[in-house]
């Protein structure tokens, strides 16, 4: 299954991708996620627990983060694999971060994704899981959003 979205940040693009690379501020942004553990001897890579409702199914899910890829400051690719439910979750984003071209202090942010669902949570049906993959990123975002103005009135 494809997903893609796009959100602008009020930030330009270093600060942005610095907010983006930062996995205390990641961590606090996903929902049901309290922490990203590092993976030891792996770079870039963490362990994830989330608590998550999708339609009838909601649990928790266990899994690694990684990414990779990295062209700083424009893009990177970050891979998710995880399972919980009877469930199997499997994908991967590339993530570009495109300066606008008429105000430097705004960066948009666009991904396109590609996520294979096993299990219980295939059963749910394809529209439901884009539908909560588009909620679950716009509140990822105005929660990172909100990070990058309150570093800004500091």
């Amino acid at each position: 299954m494809e997903l893609t979205g796009k959100y602008t940040f009020e930030a330009d693009q270093q600060s942005t991708w610095d907010l983006l690379m930062n996995t205390k501020a990641i961590a606090a942004a996903m929902p049901g996620v309290e922490e990203l553990i590092p993976v030891e001897g792996a770079e870039n890579q963490w362990r994830a627990e989330a608590s998550l409702k999708i339609g009838a199914i909601g649990g928790t899910y266990t899994g690694v983060i990684s990414m990779s890829e990295h062209d700083e400051p424009s893009k990177y690719r970050l891979t998710v694999e995880g399972e919980g439910q009877a469930s199997i979750i499997n994908g991967t984003a590339v993530i570009e971060l495109l300066p606008n071209s008429d105000d430097s202090n705004k960066t948009t942010i666009q991904w396109v994704a590609e996520a294979n669902i096993s299990g219980k949570l295939a059963r749910v049906g394809q529209r439901l899981i884009k539908a909560t993959a588009n909620m679950m990123s716009k509140r990822f975002f105005s929660a990172l959003a909100k990070m990058l103005e309150s570093d800004s009135t500091e």
